[in-house]
Order: structure tokens, then C-alpha cells, then sequence
């Protein structure tokens, strides 16, 4: 027998250990792995966050600690018991599963959600006043009041989703297990749905496992995140920690961008694009962006621009430099020089050509010494210019006895700087403004 009652307690806040222990676990259909020995643990009191691209065994993985799915191998434990020696009434107790899509059927929203509560009751007994008034309660919460008599088969999907929503809350179990509670919703009401959740694992110190899509809404409301790939874990730890560039790009076969959410200070994730993505979903499509770059200072900018949309050029670089090199495997258009060469008079007019037919131009912390002096002078006349810091300071490498510096600043005094990190935030809500 399960050893928590959960009708009149808080059983998180009795736990010495994880709410959930997920070791090693293995789910198959047939032939195919989709979920490879994966291991985690849910503490009171905590939301974890499982992303991860389509196909990713997300959903599998949250169906196989619900018990819905049998594993091959491995083990799940919530709140101390094996879920294994679970029966099904027991086990709703501990666990309450939210679908991604609600089912259809005759019932009322009201009788749905009250619903969450039979786990609590004898065989034969009826509903308690405490058991109604718990599901009105969670009706109001979820804005589901005013339909409490229709029956949930005439519910649109988002308002059946917040039904649902009810009557997992309803259930109090020490652990929620969510599977895009989310998708459904309009933007107000998904953080409402998150709100409730982060509230009810809060004042329950129960536990969380949400499977989400949109990533900065899984960076606000998580305090984990499990990134899957092929059903595996591919990155675990705090927002911060998963949702890099380079875990979006395994992850998600995607270019993203990671910055401090000016309001939650949580992380923020701009998805550029991909390579293989339409013109329609990328942010740049249709802008044109110009960098001022060399000696490999604009080689990762220039394929996260790509990425994202943007039509890149460049202005004068040496056969053999590293921006060439780049430029060159990219496609993108830019004045070649042989190396090592002073800029010639019909270099820099092209060059100035290329900067006064772009939206933004950006120049790069770059060396600057006498042979490409003129790639700085060219922007004399340009309006619209981003100066990227220097990761060295003020030192960029000026072997022109301070001219080039003295461009530079006169730059930084009209425009001021901006890390590199956030270049493509900047583009993004400058050139959003214009249309």
C-alpha cells in the first residue's frame, strides 16, 4: 500500500528524497528505441523541463513514468514507492498525468474535473463538500467557471486544455507529469497555466515534470531543463546551463541566440533559423546587414546572419584571411584584395558601396593597420552603424599611431557598443521597428 495520504497533507514537504527517480530507463516500440537509458531526478518543490525536437522520445518518456507506456528496462520510484507495485488507483494518487490533447467525451467541465478527486475515495462513497469546493476552486483558477455544465465534447481545444489543467490540480499528487500543457493556449493563458503549476509545486512542494515547446517559457518557469536527442540526454542542468548555441544547434538543428530576459532576467532564446529553413521563417529575411571585419572577427557572425536570413556583405579583405575564407564558403559578396595590400581607390569605392546599400553595418574589434586604414574611413558616411566591443578592452590593434582608434571612437560616441552576443538581438528589434 502507498504510505501518503494525499487528501489532507502536503506529502512533498514529508519527502527526505526526490519526489521522482526515473534510473535507467528504456522504452522500445518493436525494433526502435525511443527512449535510451535515461536517468533523473525531481526534488520537492521543483519543475524540470524536458525539450527537445520532434520525434525525441519526449512524450514516450513522460507516458513510460505515468505508466501508460511499459518499459523495457530501468526503474521509475515516486514518493519513495516502486511505480512498478503500483495499482492504478494508487498510482493516481502519487501521479497526475496531464495529455497533450484532451479527450472527448459526454461528461461536463464540472464532472471532468471532479474527476481528479476519485483517486481519494472509497469505492462506494460519494464526493465530500471538500472534494467539490476543491474543484470549483480549481475552476476559477483556471477560468473554466463559466462552462462548468457544457459538456467538455463542445469545448474548443484550448479551453478542454484548461479543464484538464482543473482536474490535475485537483488531484494533488506529489507529482504532475504535463506534456505541453501549453500548446493549445493563447499567450495569456499560457502563463497562467505555468503560474499554476509553478504556484501549486510551490505551496504543495510537490513536483513538476512539463514537457515544453517554447523555450523561453521553459527558461521562465523551469528550474531544470532535460534536452532529448534520439531519445537520449543530451544536456541537463539549469536553464543557463542547456539553452546554449551549441545544445540548440545538436538539439534542434537550429542557430539560436541566448540572452538575459530584460524583465525576468531568466534566459531568453532568439531562434535565427536553419540552414535548410524558408525564407518566410527567418528573422533577416529580406534585410541587408554589412560587416567590417578581418582576421577571423567576423567568421561566427557571418554564419549566424546567414542563418538567420539576413543577406550579408563585407568590405575589403585579404586573399587568405580567415573572413575570406569564411565569406568565400558562405557565399557572401565582398571586396577581395591580394593580401597584405594597401586598399586601392576602387576597392574602397565599392566598399563604400556595399555600406550605403545596407540596412546596418557592423564593425568587428578587428586589427587595423595602414593597408586597411580605409575599410573604417569607408563608414564616414554611413548612418546606422554597430560597434561590436572589443573582448580585449579598448585594444583592438591600432598600427596606425591612433588614427584608426580615433575612427573608432568618434563611432562609439554616435552609436555606442554592443557585445557580440547581442548583435542579433539589437538587428532583430531595430529592424522589426521599421516595418
Amino acid at each position: 500500500m502507498v504510505g501518503i495520504d494525499t487528501r489532507n497533507d502536503h506529502p512533498g514537504s514529508k519527502l527526505d528524497g526526490p519526489v521522482a527517480r526515473v534510473e535507467k530507463l528504456s522504452t522500445s516500440f518493436g525494433s526502435t528505441r525511443v527512449v535510451s537509458d535515461v536517468s533523473l531526478e525531481v526534488s520537492p518543490g521543483e519543475i524540470v523541463g524536458v525539450i527537445g525536437a520532434n520525434g525525441s522520445g519526449k512524450t514516450t518518456l513522460l507516458r513510460t513514468i505515468a505508466g501508460l507506456v511499459e518499459s523495457e528496462s530501468g526503474s521509475v520510484e515516486i514518493a519513495g514507492e516502486s511505480a512498478r507495485s503500483l495499482n492504478s488507483r494508487d498510482r493516481a494518487k502519487l501521479m497526475a498525468y496531464m495529455p497533450q490533447h484532451a479527450d472527448r467525451h459526454p461528461f461536463t467541465a464540472y464532472e471532468s474535473v471532479l474527476m481528479g478527486r476519485y483517486p481519494h475515495l472509497g469505492r462506494f462513497d460519494l464526493e465530500r463538500p471538500s472534494d467539490r469546493e476543491l474543484a470549483w476552486d480549481a475552476m476559477r483558477k483556471t477560468g473554466t467557471v463559466e462552462f462548468a455544465n457544457r459538456k467538455l465534447e463542445t469545448l474548443s481545444g484550448g479551453e478542454r486544455q484548461r479543464v484538464v489543467l482543473a482536474r490535475v490540480l485537483v488531484q494533488q499528487a506529489p507529482l504532475l507529469l504535463m506534456d505541453e500543457p501549453t500548446s493549445s493556449l493563447d499567450l495569456h493563458h499560457q502563463i497562467l497555466t505555468m503560474n499554476l503549476v509553478r504556484d501549486d509545486v510551490t505551496s504543495r512542494q510537490s513536483s513538476a515534470i512539463v514537457i515544453l515547446h517554447d523555450l523561453s517559457l521553459a527558461a521562465r518557469f523551469c528550474d531544470r531543463l532535460v534536452l532529448l536527442k534520439e531519445g537520449s540526454v543530451i544536456a541537463e542542468g539549469t536553464p543557463w546551463d542547456v539553452l546554449t548555441p551549441t545544445h540548440l544547434r545538436t538539439g534542434f538543428a537550429v542557430e539560436g541566440l541566448v540572452e538575459p530576459d530584460p524583465v525576468t532576467g531568466k534566459p531568453h532564446v532568439l531562434l535565427l533559423g536553419s540552414e535548410d529553413a524558408g525564407g518566410e521563417h527567418r528573422v533577416g529575411e529580406g534585410r541587408n546587414i554589412h560587416l567590417v571585419c578581418g582576421a577571423g572577427s567576423g567568421r561566427e557572425l557571418m554564419h549566424q546572419l546567414r542563418v538567420a536570413g539576413y543577406n550579408v556583405t563585407a568590405g575589403v579583405l585579404g586573399q587568405g584571411d580567415s573572413d575570406a575564407e569564411a565569406a568565400d564558403r558562405l557565399g557572401i559578396e565582398y571586396v577581395k584584395s591580394p593580401p597584405f595590400s594597401a586598399i586601392t581607390d576602387e576597392q574602397h569605392a565599392t566598399h563604400v558601396e556595399l555600406a550605403a546599400a545596407a540596412d546596418v553595418v557592423v564593425l568587428l574589434p578587428m586589427a587595423i593597420g595602414q593597408n586597411n586604414l580605409r575599410n573604417i574611413e569607408a563608414l564616414a558616411g554611413v548612418n546606422d552603424v554597430i560597434v561590436v566591443e572589443s573582448p580585449n578592452g579598448d585594444d583592438v590593434g591600432d598600427y596606425t599611431d591612433g588614427l584608426a582608434s580615433k575612427l573608432r571612437n568618434e563611432l562609439i560616441e554616435r552609436s555606442g557598443t554592443l557585445p557580440e552576443t547581442a548583435v542579433l538581438f539589437d538587428l532583430a528589434r531595430r529592424l522589426s521597428t521599421d516595418d
